[in-house]
């Protein structure tokens, strides 16, 4: 029993230990970086190093997932080849619009003025010009490492780190590829932005009108308050953070509005959308003979599968497992949001 009492675990923690170390090196760099910030921002962005740290970490964790979710797809969209997935794609892209549609108003709108802008290609290209140019650098840091991973002596510091993989970066990158593509995704994102503005003004502009008569009593009340419990030297950001968090709060409001209208259109354009690539799609392979271009039939079926899509969104709550599936979406959907209010 002794024996047994003094045995120890056989585990090192050596990963936990290694896990430490680099996040301990990710700090000291960050905090470097956060030194050297401007005044203003210096106590804000030191305090923020150890957030980063773990969403650094994070996204180191998730993008192996990523990979491997992207993997699986392939495979399974391999299997599933036979069968012409590709011509199936609109009727499910119809059918997620009638039972999901008004939870997505922005996704979808961005969509749209993707297409009607002309921005996919210019976007797509960009996106695709960058990610080679981060590969690059990747692969060249990965090669550094090696290099430096058996040299003796005192470990660098955080600066001189930085400098090191900078220098690194700057002699991989091609220049020239890189501001092309970045003036590029600029254009083409401010071009959506400028469209998806134009497609909610009543909704910004709603939102915006409440924001600004909810901000007049709640920096009346709020601003006293908050001066109790922040120190002098953050005093300046009380106003801007009471203004935007209303106008963040009106916004809601708004988009809530303006998710109801969506709920409506989205089932019915996807209910059309679902039946008549469906009629396409088994007539395309023999399966039926029924032409939807000659028949008001699909587009009577569209209208009764969008009466339940619209049911579905409003007396319905989404399941959790159906919400993890769709929670990428969710992302996008609110980042869009934010990048809206963000802009009006």
């Amino acid at each position: 029993m002794s024996e047994m009492r003094q045995r120890k675990p056989t585990g090192d923690g050596s990963e936990e230990a290694d896990l430490e170390a680099k996040n301990a090196e990710r700090l000291a760099l960050l905090t470097g970086l956060g030194e050297k910030a401007p005044e203003s921002i210096r106590p804000f962005a030191l305090k923020c190093a150890p957030g980063a740290v773990k969403i650094w970490e994070l996204v180191e964790k998730l993008i192996p997932l990523i990979m491997l979710a992207y993997a699986k797809c392939l495979e399974l969209y391999e299997k599933i080849k036979p069968y012409h997935p590709d011509d199936l794609v609109p009727c499910f892209i119809g059918l997620a619009m009638c039972f999901f549609g008004g939870e997505f108003p922005m996704l979808i709108a961005t969509v749209v003025a993707v297409k009607v802008t002309g921005s996919g290609k210019a976007i797509k290209g960009s996106v695709m010009a960058i990610w080679s140019e981060a590969e690059k650098v990747i692969n060249e840091e990965v090669k550094d490492e090696k290099e430096h991973a058996g040299d003796e002596g005192e470990k660098p510091k955080p600066q001189e780190l930085l400098t090191r993989k900078a220098m690194v970066a700057l002699k991989v990158i091609d220049p020239q590829m890189l501001g092309n593509s970045m003036t590029a995704l600029t254009t083409a994102l401010l071009a959506v932005i400028a469209s998806l503005k134009l497609t909610f003004a009543r909704s910004l502009s709603l939102g915006s009108a409440i924001g600004d008569i909810l901000s007049k009593p709640a920096l009346r009340y709020g601003t006293p308050i908050m001066k109790t419990y922040l120190d002098d030297d953050y005093h300046k950001w009380i106003e801007p953070s009471i203004a935007y968090a209303c106008r963040a709060v009106a916004m809601s409001v708004a988009f809530w509005v303006q998710q109801m209208i969506s709920a409506v259109h989205s089932a019915v354009q996807g209910g059309q959308l679902f039946t008549a690539s469906l009629c396409r799609y088994l007539r395309k392979y023999g399966i039926s003979t029924f032409d939807p271009d000659t028949s008001n039939l699909d587009e009577l079926a569209g209208y009764a599968v969008a009466v339940l899509g619209l049911g579905w969104q409003l007396f319905y709550s989404t399941p959790t497992l159906l919400a993890l599936v769709l929670l990428p979406l969710t992302i996008c959907e609110y980042a869009i949001r934010f990048t809206l209010v963000w802009f009006n």
